[in-house]
Protein backbone atom coordinates (compact mmCIF):
# COMPACT_ATOMS: atom_id res chain seq x y z
CA UNK A 1 0.00 0.00 0.00
CA UNK A 2 1.52 2.96 -1.06
CA UNK A 3 2.24 5.90 1.73
CA UNK A 4 0.25 8.94 1.61
CA UNK A 5 2.81 12.37 0.77
CA UNK A 6 2.18 15.35 2.46
CA UNK A 7 1.12 18.14 0.31
CA UNK A 8 3.66 20.38 -0.46
CA UNK A 9 2.76 24.14 0.73
CA UNK A 10 3.47 26.68 -2.08
CA UNK A 11 5.86 29.78 -1.42
CA UNK A 12 3.19 32.27 -0.60
CA UNK A 13 1.60 29.25 2.00
CA UNK A 14 5.60 28.86 3.38
CA UNK A 15 5.58 32.42 3.86
CA UNK A 16 2.63 32.98 5.64
CA UNK A 17 3.40 29.79 7.86
CA UNK A 18 7.15 31.74 8.94
CA UNK A 19 5.57 34.79 9.34
CA UNK A 20 2.95 33.10 11.72
CA UNK A 21 5.78 31.46 13.53
CA UNK A 22 7.47 34.64 13.96
CA UNK A 23 4.53 36.25 15.06
CA UNK A 24 4.05 33.64 18.06
CA UNK A 25 7.78 34.20 19.13
CA UNK A 26 7.92 37.79 18.96
CA UNK A 27 4.39 37.86 20.98
CA UNK A 28 6.01 35.11 23.81
CA UNK A 29 8.80 36.77 24.01
CA UNK A 30 6.78 40.43 24.52
CA UNK A 31 4.32 38.15 27.28
CA UNK A 32 7.85 37.45 29.18
CA UNK A 33 9.46 40.54 28.93
CA UNK A 34 6.64 42.55 30.45
CA UNK A 35 6.12 39.81 32.94
CA UNK A 36 9.56 40.24 33.62
CA UNK A 37 9.32 44.44 33.98
CA UNK A 38 6.46 43.86 36.36
CA UNK A 39 7.50 41.51 38.85
CA UNK A 40 10.70 43.54 38.51
CA UNK A 41 9.58 47.07 38.99
CA UNK A 42 5.72 46.52 39.65
CA UNK A 43 4.79 48.57 43.35
CA UNK A 44 5.27 45.68 46.09
CA UNK A 45 3.02 45.26 48.78
CA UNK A 46 4.54 45.69 52.24
CA UNK A 47 1.57 44.36 54.11
CA UNK A 48 -0.74 41.40 53.80
CA UNK A 49 -4.70 42.25 55.04
CA UNK A 50 -5.62 38.84 54.79
CA UNK A 51 -2.99 37.02 56.47
CA UNK A 52 -2.33 39.81 59.13
CA UNK A 53 1.06 40.13 58.50
CA UNK A 54 4.35 42.21 57.38
CA UNK A 55 5.55 40.35 54.44
CA UNK A 56 8.82 40.02 53.77
CA UNK A 57 11.39 42.72 53.42
CA UNK A 58 13.86 43.16 50.85
CA UNK A 59 17.71 42.46 52.66
CA UNK A 60 20.29 44.31 52.52
CA UNK A 61 23.49 43.71 50.33
CA UNK A 62 26.32 43.43 51.82
CA UNK A 63 29.83 41.06 50.38
CA UNK A 64 29.65 38.81 53.37
CA UNK A 65 26.20 38.00 53.12
CA UNK A 66 26.41 37.46 49.07
CA UNK A 67 29.16 35.18 49.90
CA UNK A 68 27.96 32.91 52.82
CA UNK A 69 24.56 32.92 50.65
CA UNK A 70 22.31 34.22 53.02
CA UNK A 71 21.76 37.01 51.04
CA UNK A 72 20.74 35.54 47.73
CA UNK A 73 18.04 33.09 50.02
CA UNK A 74 16.90 36.11 51.71
CA UNK A 75 15.96 37.73 48.51
CA UNK A 76 14.54 35.00 46.93
CA UNK A 77 12.05 34.97 50.07
CA UNK A 78 11.51 38.60 49.11
CA UNK A 79 11.01 38.29 45.49
CA UNK A 80 8.18 35.29 45.91
CA UNK A 81 6.41 37.24 49.08
CA UNK A 82 5.90 40.08 48.08
CA UNK A 83 5.07 39.92 44.16
CA UNK A 84 3.11 42.76 42.81
CA UNK A 85 -0.85 42.35 43.19
CA UNK A 86 -0.21 39.73 45.12
CA UNK A 87 -4.17 39.51 47.03
CA UNK A 88 -5.22 39.64 43.49
CA UNK A 89 -3.33 36.73 41.55
CA UNK A 90 -3.62 35.11 44.87
CA UNK A 91 -7.58 34.78 44.43
CA UNK A 92 -7.17 34.29 40.60
CA UNK A 93 -5.40 31.47 41.40
CA UNK A 94 -7.55 29.82 44.20
CA UNK A 95 -10.22 30.19 41.63
CA UNK A 96 -8.61 28.99 38.44
CA UNK A 97 -7.92 25.56 40.86
CA UNK A 98 -11.47 25.53 41.19
CA UNK A 99 -12.69 25.88 37.73
CA UNK A 100 -10.15 23.15 36.72
CA UNK A 101 -11.50 20.71 39.46
CA UNK A 102 -8.68 20.56 41.61
CA UNK A 103 -11.18 21.16 44.51
CA UNK A 104 -12.68 17.58 45.37
CA UNK A 105 -14.58 16.89 48.17
CA UNK A 106 -11.46 17.15 50.40
CA UNK A 107 -8.67 19.39 49.72
CA UNK A 108 -5.24 18.97 52.16
CA UNK A 109 -2.50 21.98 51.05
CA UNK A 110 -0.89 22.05 54.54
CA UNK A 111 -1.43 19.11 57.39
CA UNK A 112 -3.53 17.69 60.01
CA UNK A 113 -2.15 19.22 62.90
CA UNK A 114 0.10 16.97 65.47
CA UNK A 115 -2.33 15.60 67.66
CA UNK A 116 -0.96 15.83 71.14
CA UNK A 117 -3.71 14.22 73.15
CA UNK A 118 -2.96 10.29 72.89
CA UNK A 119 -1.04 10.36 76.35
CA UNK A 120 -3.51 12.13 77.87
CA UNK A 121 -2.91 14.01 81.28
CA UNK A 122 -3.77 12.16 84.33
CA UNK A 123 -6.83 13.68 85.55
CA UNK A 124 -6.20 14.85 88.94
CA UNK A 125 -8.49 16.31 91.60
CA UNK A 126 -7.50 20.51 91.20
CA UNK A 127 -4.51 21.32 93.33
CA UNK A 128 -2.12 24.19 92.93
CA UNK A 129 0.92 22.88 90.84
CA UNK A 130 4.78 23.57 91.56
CA UNK A 131 6.04 26.72 90.08
CA UNK A 132 8.94 24.72 88.68
CA UNK A 133 6.74 22.84 86.20
CA UNK A 134 5.45 25.73 84.36
CA UNK A 135 8.59 26.69 82.20
CA UNK A 136 8.56 23.35 80.05
CA UNK A 137 5.48 24.14 78.08
CA UNK A 138 5.90 23.45 74.72
CA UNK A 139 4.18 25.55 71.56
CA UNK A 140 1.10 23.49 69.75
CA UNK A 141 0.56 26.16 67.26
CA UNK A 142 -0.09 30.00 66.72
CA UNK A 143 -16.53 29.99 83.67
CA UNK A 144 -20.26 29.58 86.48
CA UNK A 145 -18.24 26.95 88.30
CA UNK A 146 -18.59 23.15 86.61
CA UNK A 147 -20.57 21.40 88.83
CA UNK A 148 -20.72 18.04 86.48
CA UNK A 149 -18.47 17.31 83.41
CA UNK A 150 -18.89 19.21 80.15
CA UNK A 151 -19.84 16.93 77.46
CA UNK A 152 -16.89 15.99 75.29
CA UNK A 153 -19.52 13.90 72.50
CA UNK A 154 -19.30 15.93 69.19
CA UNK A 155 -22.38 18.23 68.54
CA UNK A 156 -24.90 16.89 66.80
CA UNK A 157 -25.21 17.92 62.68
CA UNK A 158 -28.28 18.06 60.03
CA UNK A 159 -25.81 16.83 57.85
CA UNK A 160 -22.34 14.87 57.20
CA UNK A 161 -21.27 17.37 54.41
CA UNK A 162 -17.81 17.25 52.78
CA UNK A 163 -15.29 19.83 52.82
CA UNK A 164 -11.59 20.91 52.44
CA UNK A 165 -8.38 21.89 54.12
CA UNK A 166 -6.12 24.78 53.78
CA UNK A 167 -2.84 25.12 55.80
CA UNK A 168 -4.58 23.49 58.92
CA UNK A 169 -8.02 24.63 57.95
CA UNK A 170 -10.80 22.91 57.02
CA UNK A 171 -12.69 24.26 55.01
CA UNK A 172 -16.73 23.23 54.97
CA UNK A 173 -18.96 24.73 52.18
CA UNK A 174 -18.50 28.70 52.82
CA UNK A 175 -16.90 28.09 56.47
CA UNK A 176 -13.46 27.79 57.29
CA UNK A 177 -12.80 25.51 60.80
CA UNK A 178 -9.30 25.49 62.19
CA UNK A 179 -7.88 22.64 63.27
CA UNK A 180 -6.81 21.96 67.06
CA UNK A 181 -3.99 19.91 68.09
CA UNK A 182 -4.64 19.84 71.65
CA UNK A 183 -2.06 19.42 74.60
CA UNK A 184 -3.51 18.12 77.34
CA UNK A 185 -0.34 18.53 79.88
CA UNK A 186 0.36 22.16 78.52
CA UNK A 187 -2.89 22.59 79.74
CA UNK A 188 -2.53 21.54 83.25
CA UNK A 189 1.03 24.20 83.27
CA UNK A 190 -1.67 26.90 82.72
CA UNK A 191 -3.78 25.72 85.27
CA UNK A 192 -0.63 26.03 87.38
CA UNK A 193 0.08 29.62 86.16
CA UNK A 194 -3.46 30.32 86.84
CA UNK A 195 -2.98 29.73 90.17
CA UNK A 196 0.20 31.56 91.02
CA UNK A 197 -1.54 34.41 90.29
CA UNK A 198 -4.49 33.08 92.98
CA UNK A 199 -1.73 32.62 95.83
CA UNK A 200 0.00 35.78 94.53
CA UNK A 201 -3.43 38.24 95.06
CA UNK A 202 -4.68 36.41 98.06
CA UNK A 203 -8.14 35.55 98.57
CA UNK A 204 -9.49 39.15 98.39
CA UNK A 205 -9.82 38.86 94.73
CA UNK A 206 -12.05 36.34 92.90
CA UNK A 207 -9.70 34.69 89.97
CA UNK A 208 -11.56 33.07 86.72
CA UNK A 209 -10.43 31.17 84.19
CA UNK A 210 -12.75 31.31 80.85
CA UNK A 211 -11.14 29.16 78.09
CA UNK A 212 -13.27 30.21 75.24
CA UNK A 213 -13.42 26.70 72.34
CA UNK A 214 -13.31 27.69 68.61
CA UNK A 215 -15.54 27.29 66.00
CA UNK A 216 -14.36 23.60 65.13
CA UNK A 217 -15.78 22.58 68.38
CA UNK A 218 -19.43 23.10 66.81
CA UNK A 219 -19.22 22.74 63.03
CA UNK A 220 -16.33 19.97 61.80
CA UNK A 221 -18.17 17.10 60.35
CA UNK A 222 -18.26 14.35 62.22
CA UNK A 223 -16.66 12.17 59.42
CA UNK A 224 -13.89 14.17 59.98
CA UNK A 225 -13.60 14.80 64.13
CA UNK A 226 -10.26 12.78 64.32
CA UNK A 227 -8.73 15.48 62.46
CA UNK A 228 -9.06 17.43 65.32
CA UNK A 229 -8.43 16.89 69.37
CA UNK A 230 -11.31 17.55 70.92
CA UNK A 231 -11.29 20.99 72.78
CA UNK A 232 -14.15 20.23 75.74
CA UNK A 233 -11.66 17.49 76.71
CA UNK A 234 -8.61 19.88 76.83
CA UNK A 235 -10.63 22.24 78.52
CA UNK A 236 -11.67 19.99 81.49
CA UNK A 237 -8.44 18.96 81.66
CA UNK A 238 -7.70 22.59 82.40
CA UNK A 239 -10.27 22.69 84.77
CA UNK A 240 -9.18 19.78 87.01
CA UNK A 241 -5.91 21.38 87.74
CA UNK A 242 -7.48 24.60 89.04
CA UNK A 243 -6.92 25.48 92.32
CA UNK A 244 -8.96 28.34 93.84
CA UNK A 245 -9.46 29.81 90.50
CA UNK A 246 -13.20 29.61 89.02
CA UNK A 247 -13.57 27.69 85.74
CA UNK A 248 -16.39 29.46 83.39
CA UNK A 249 -18.11 26.56 80.99
CA UNK A 250 -18.25 28.86 77.84
CA UNK A 251 -18.44 25.86 75.93
CA UNK A 252 -21.87 25.07 77.26
CA UNK A 253 -23.07 28.13 76.87
CA UNK A 254 -22.03 28.27 73.79
CA UNK A 255 -23.68 24.97 72.25
CA UNK A 256 -26.96 26.32 73.01
CA UNK A 257 -26.72 28.99 70.62
CA UNK A 258 -24.13 26.99 67.80
CA UNK A 259 -27.31 27.30 65.56
CA UNK A 260 -27.17 31.18 65.48
CA UNK A 261 -24.42 33.17 64.47
CA UNK A 262 -21.47 32.79 67.33
CA UNK A 263 -18.25 32.93 65.41
CA UNK A 264 -17.19 34.39 61.53
CA UNK A 265 -16.93 31.82 58.96
CA UNK A 266 -14.11 33.47 57.21
CA UNK A 267 -12.10 34.39 60.05
CA UNK A 268 -10.27 32.19 63.08
CA UNK A 269 -12.47 34.58 65.82
CA UNK A 270 -16.08 34.30 67.60
CA UNK A 271 -18.22 36.82 66.54
CA UNK A 272 -19.68 39.70 68.85
CA UNK A 273 -22.68 36.97 69.04
CA UNK A 274 -20.58 34.14 70.80
CA UNK A 275 -18.51 36.57 72.89
CA UNK A 276 -22.06 37.98 74.53
CA UNK A 277 -23.11 34.89 75.01
CA UNK A 278 -19.77 33.59 76.88
CA UNK A 279 -19.35 37.15 78.50
CA UNK A 280 -23.47 36.51 80.14
CA UNK A 281 -22.14 32.83 81.86
CA UNK A 282 -18.84 34.45 83.09
CA UNK A 283 -21.38 37.50 84.61
CA UNK A 284 -23.66 34.65 86.05
CA UNK A 285 -20.44 32.73 87.97
CA UNK A 286 -19.26 36.39 89.19
CA UNK A 287 -22.84 37.27 90.41
CA UNK A 288 -23.19 40.35 88.51
CA UNK A 289 -25.76 42.03 86.64
CA UNK A 290 -25.69 41.75 82.65
CA UNK A 291 -27.33 43.68 80.14
CA UNK A 292 -30.22 42.08 78.05
CA UNK A 293 -28.67 42.08 74.35
CA UNK A 294 -32.08 44.19 73.09
CA UNK A 295 -30.89 47.09 74.99
CA UNK A 296 -27.35 47.11 72.75
CA UNK A 297 -27.25 49.21 69.66
CA UNK A 298 -26.42 47.01 66.83
CA UNK A 299 -23.99 47.49 63.84
CA UNK A 300 -23.87 45.17 60.43
CA UNK A 301 -21.44 45.46 58.01
CA UNK A 302 -21.25 43.77 54.46
CA UNK A 303 -18.95 42.22 53.06
CA UNK A 304 -16.30 41.07 55.42
CA UNK A 305 -13.81 38.26 54.56
CA UNK A 306 -10.97 37.78 57.50
CA UNK A 307 -8.49 35.87 58.26
CA UNK A 308 -9.26 32.27 57.38
CA UNK A 309 -8.84 33.60 53.30
CA UNK A 310 -5.72 35.22 54.40
CA UNK A 311 -4.04 31.86 55.81
CA UNK A 312 -5.70 29.58 53.26
CA UNK A 313 -6.51 31.49 50.14
CA UNK A 314 -9.67 29.44 49.80
CA UNK A 315 -11.94 31.14 46.86
CA UNK A 316 -14.82 29.27 48.90
CA UNK A 317 -14.52 31.89 51.67
CA UNK A 318 -13.78 34.60 49.53
CA UNK A 319 -16.52 34.71 47.46
CA UNK A 320 -19.06 34.29 50.18
CA UNK A 321 -18.34 37.24 52.35
CA UNK A 322 -20.24 37.39 55.29
CA UNK A 323 -22.04 40.37 57.67
CA UNK A 324 -19.55 41.84 60.56
CA UNK A 325 -21.75 42.39 63.82
CA UNK A 326 -21.13 44.37 66.51
CA UNK A 327 -23.04 45.73 69.33
CA UNK A 328 -22.49 49.00 71.03
CA UNK A 329 -23.75 49.34 74.94
CA UNK A 330 -25.98 52.14 75.91
CA UNK A 331 -24.78 52.63 79.37
CA UNK A 332 -22.66 55.36 80.29
CA UNK A 333 -18.55 54.86 80.49
CA UNK A 334 -15.40 56.54 79.56
CA UNK A 335 -12.30 54.95 77.94
CA UNK A 336 -8.93 55.62 78.63
CA UNK A 337 -5.75 53.76 76.94
CA UNK A 338 -2.40 53.13 77.79
CA UNK A 339 1.12 52.16 76.59
CA UNK A 340 2.07 48.51 77.52
CA UNK A 341 3.71 50.12 80.30
CA UNK A 342 0.85 53.02 81.97
CA UNK A 343 2.29 55.78 80.24
CA UNK A 344 1.22 58.31 77.41
CA UNK A 345 -2.38 58.75 79.11
CA UNK A 346 -4.94 59.32 76.37
CA UNK A 347 -9.01 59.58 76.08
CA UNK A 348 -10.53 57.89 72.95
CA UNK A 349 -13.89 55.60 71.91
CA UNK A 350 -14.00 52.14 72.90
CA UNK A 351 -15.03 50.96 69.57
CA UNK A 352 -13.02 52.69 66.26
CA UNK A 353 -14.90 53.85 63.30
CA UNK A 354 -14.86 50.75 61.01
CA UNK A 355 -14.44 53.16 58.15
CA UNK A 356 -11.50 54.13 59.09
CA UNK A 357 -10.20 50.11 58.66
CA UNK A 358 -9.43 48.11 56.00
CA UNK A 359 -12.37 45.40 55.50
CA UNK A 360 -10.06 42.43 56.33
CA UNK A 361 -9.63 44.45 59.94
CA UNK A 362 -12.68 44.88 61.40
CA UNK A 363 -12.25 42.75 64.09
CA UNK A 364 -9.93 45.83 65.43
CA UNK A 365 -13.36 47.77 65.88
CA UNK A 366 -13.03 46.29 69.51
CA UNK A 367 -10.46 49.00 71.14
CA UNK A 368 -8.23 49.09 68.27
CA UNK A 369 -6.52 46.00 68.63
CA UNK A 370 -4.27 44.53 71.38
CA UNK A 371 -0.96 46.49 71.82
CA UNK A 372 -2.31 48.64 74.58
CA UNK A 373 -3.86 48.74 78.02
CA UNK A 374 -7.77 50.02 78.16
CA UNK A 375 -9.46 51.21 81.31
CA UNK A 376 -13.22 51.33 81.35
CA UNK A 377 -14.92 53.44 83.98
CA UNK A 378 -18.55 53.14 84.39
CA UNK A 379 -21.84 54.27 85.94
CA UNK A 380 -22.35 50.57 87.22
CA UNK A 381 -21.55 51.81 91.16
CA UNK A 382 -21.42 48.46 92.67
CA UNK A 383 -17.34 48.51 94.00
CA UNK A 384 -16.62 45.44 91.33
CA UNK A 385 -13.50 46.66 89.77
CA UNK A 386 -12.49 43.69 86.84
CA UNK A 387 -9.29 42.76 85.14
CA UNK A 388 -9.35 41.19 81.96
CA UNK A 389 -6.37 39.61 81.17
CA UNK A 390 -6.47 37.99 77.46
CA UNK A 391 -5.83 37.22 74.14
CA UNK A 392 -7.58 38.47 70.94
CA UNK A 393 -11.01 36.09 71.69
CA UNK A 394 -10.64 38.78 74.70
CA UNK A 395 -11.48 41.87 72.68
CA UNK A 396 -15.13 40.93 71.89
CA UNK A 397 -16.27 40.72 75.55
CA UNK A 398 -15.10 43.82 76.80
CA UNK A 399 -18.15 45.92 75.68
CA UNK A 400 -20.00 43.44 77.21
CA UNK A 401 -19.43 43.72 80.47
CA UNK A 402 -19.54 47.70 80.83
CA UNK A 403 -22.62 47.26 82.69
CA UNK A 404 -21.47 44.36 85.22
CA UNK A 405 -17.97 45.85 86.95
CA UNK A 406 -17.59 49.56 88.03
CA UNK A 407 -13.94 49.31 86.61
CA UNK A 408 -12.82 47.41 84.30
CA UNK A 409 -9.23 47.71 82.98
CA UNK A 410 -7.76 44.97 79.60
CA UNK A 411 -4.39 43.71 79.80
CA UNK A 412 -3.35 41.46 76.34
CA UNK A 413 -0.95 39.00 78.29
CA UNK A 414 1.41 39.45 75.05
CA UNK A 415 2.09 43.17 75.70
CA UNK A 416 2.32 44.09 78.98
CA UNK A 417 5.72 45.83 80.40
CA UNK A 418 5.25 45.25 84.42
CA UNK A 419 4.95 43.14 86.89
CA UNK A 420 1.50 42.31 86.89
CA UNK A 421 0.62 41.88 90.39
CA UNK A 422 1.79 44.85 91.08
CA UNK A 423 -0.48 46.45 88.53
CA UNK A 424 -3.38 44.70 89.98
CA UNK A 425 -2.67 45.74 93.78
CA UNK A 426 -2.40 49.49 92.42
CA UNK A 427 -5.98 49.33 90.71
CA UNK A 428 -7.64 47.65 93.70
CA UNK A 429 -8.35 44.52 91.50
CA UNK A 430 -11.22 42.62 92.59
CA UNK A 431 -11.62 40.24 89.98
CA UNK A 432 -9.44 38.84 87.47
CA UNK A 433 -10.95 37.25 84.12
CA UNK A 434 -8.49 34.92 82.17
CA UNK A 435 -10.07 34.99 78.81
CA UNK A 436 -8.70 33.19 75.79
CA UNK A 437 -9.31 30.42 73.16
CA UNK A 438 -7.95 26.86 73.67
CA UNK A 439 -4.92 27.56 70.77
CA UNK A 440 -3.53 30.22 73.31
CA UNK A 441 -4.28 27.47 76.82
CA UNK A 442 -2.67 25.11 75.93
CA UNK A 443 -0.04 26.90 73.69
CA UNK A 444 2.87 28.94 73.56
CA UNK A 445 1.11 32.00 74.36
CA UNK A 446 0.41 31.27 77.86
CA UNK A 447 4.21 31.26 78.53
CA UNK A 448 3.53 35.05 78.62
CA UNK A 449 1.68 34.94 81.45
CA UNK A 450 4.15 33.76 83.20
CA UNK A 451 6.49 36.15 82.31
CA UNK A 452 3.76 39.06 83.57
CA UNK A 453 4.26 37.37 86.80
CA UNK A 454 8.27 37.65 86.74
CA UNK A 455 9.09 40.72 85.21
Amino acid sequence: MKKAETPKLTKKQQRLAWRAHQINVIGLCAVMLAGTLFMWFGKRPTYSEEEKRDLTKRPKFTVSSYLDGTFTSEYAKYFNDSVPLRSFFKHRIAVFRDHLGFTDDVEIHGGVPARQDDQQAETLPAETLPAETVPGMAATESAVSVTEPMTTEPPEEEEDVDGEMTNNIFIVKDRGLMLYGGGMQNGQNYAGILNRYHEALGSGVRVYSLVAPTSVSFYLPKKYSDMSASEPDNIDNINAYLDGVTPVDAYTALESHKKEDIYMRTDHHWSSLGAYYAAEEFAKVAGVPFAPLPSYEKHTLDGYVGTLYGYSGSSKLKDNPEEFTYYIPQNSYTCTYYDTDMTNEREAPLFLNPENLDTASWYLVFMGGDERITHLKTDTHNGRKLCIIKDSYGNAMVPTLTGSFEDVWVVDMRYFDLNIIDFLQEQGITDLLFAMNTYSATGGNARNLKTLLDQ
